[in-house]
């Protein structure tokens, strides 16, 4: 236990570092004045129509994660709110504990396998991933026109580097679906592939990868009804198309001069980059800095609206995250303590998952 409070301390010191060190770099050239102009000047009623895209962006990801589920139990799209959006709160935690939370609190509610809830998780993230690759792959081979052809990094432009990116994005996405066919297809020779490459790693790490591997397995099963699959790719779509959507009316509530599509994809694209690269609480700092390389750096709009711009931003989707999922927490009779148990449930649900996989293989 004192190990698992330590590492949480780590991991809480760490973000804040992170968040400091990003909040820092998108605020330290502008003076509080200028923010605070740009706060004045801004047009406030264009905050509703943001607001509401992203509710209904939280409906859509509900009805997703009941296709994901539809092959291995029935579950109300109302049903699924509660541990959806108690879930997310988990990004607000040390170690952003969403992925454990969502799962966990789900296997609970309806008494289903932790592991069939897991695998659901993952497949939402496959699918995410699959989404996010594409939008890399529009940005940074067809839009690639916003990069300076002038910046270059060892003799190469950033123009070029990224239509690199974009054709190994596309790239990474043939290789993703091939692996899935052959998982569907050839499961047992795949997991031997697996393991004899997880084998030569240390314990922890290959009885990690050889539990998510079979997590992943368990949930591509959904992929062979395509009707499920058709619904799940739809309401993915419609899950990128309001995250991405949902900022637009802040062009307007900041008067940006840049208020292209191609603009708003980079947007997207730069503030997941950066959350993903840089683990934050609540993504504090690490949104921010991606709004201001996405509006600043390579669109070239006014600094003091930019940070107004993050700042805003993220705290809309902070509100919609809050507000749900502390309504949630109440409406199911649980506490914050509550919620921290289940963080550490998180560590020791991985190695008895981990301790599974080894047993199953020395069996087999």
């Amino acid at each position: 236990m004192e190990n698992l409070g330590l590492k949480k301390y780590q991991h809480l010191f760490f973000g804040l570092t992170i968040a400091v060190v990003a909040l820092y770099y998108t605020m330290h050239s502008v003076s509080f004045s200028e923010v605070a102009l740009a706060f004045k000047m801004m047009d406030y009623k264009y905050i509703i129509p943001a607001l509401l895209i992203m509710i209904i962006t939280y409906v859509f990801r509900a009805y997703r994660w009941q296709a994901l589920l539809e092959s291995t139990c029935k579950v109300s799209v109302w049903g699924l709110y509660s541990p959806m959006m108690v879930g997310y709160l988990g990004n607000f935690l040390p170690a952003r504990a969403a992925e454990i939370f969502r799962p966990y609190l789900l296997s609970k509610k309806y008494d289903l396998p932790f592991s069939t809830a897991f695998a659901s998780i993952v497949m939402e993230r496959l699918f995410d991933l699959i989404m996010l690759m594409l939008i890399f792959v529009w940005v940074f081979w067809f839009e690639a026109g916003v990069f300076s052809s002038e910046i270059k990094f060892s003799g190469i432009s950033v123009q070029t580097m990224a239509i690199k990116f974009g054709q190994i994005c596309l790239t990474a996405i043939g290789a993703l679906m091939v692996f899935i066919y052959l998982l569907l297809r050839h499961k047992e020779k795949v997991m031997l592939s697996v393991q004899w490459f997880t084998h030569r790693l240390p314990e922890k790490w290959g009885g990690k990868i050889n539990s998510l591997v079979e997590e992943f397995s368990v949930g591509c099963e959904v992929t062979r009804n395509f009707g499920t699959l058709t619904k799940i790719t739809i309401y993915s779509v419609l899950v990128w198309m309001g995250s991405i959507v949902s900022l637009y009316p802040l062009y307007f509530a900041f008067d940006l001069q840049n208020k292209t599509a191609a603009s708003v994809l980079i947007l997207s694209v730069m503030t997941r980059i950066l959350i993903t690269i840089a683990p934050t609480p609540g993504f504090l700092g690490s949104y921010n800095a991606g709004v201001f390389i996405a509006l600043h750096e390579i669109m070239n709009e006014s600094e003091a609206k930019v940070v107004s711009f993050g700042l805003v931003g993220w705290a809309l989707c902070g509100i919609v995250v809050l507000v749900g999922g502390f309504y949630f927490t109440l409406h199911e009779h649980m506490s914050i303590r509550s919620l921290m148990e289940i963080e550490k449930h998180r560590d020791t649900t991985l190695d008895r998952e981990s301790a599974d996989t080894k047993t199953t293989q020395s069996l087999s």
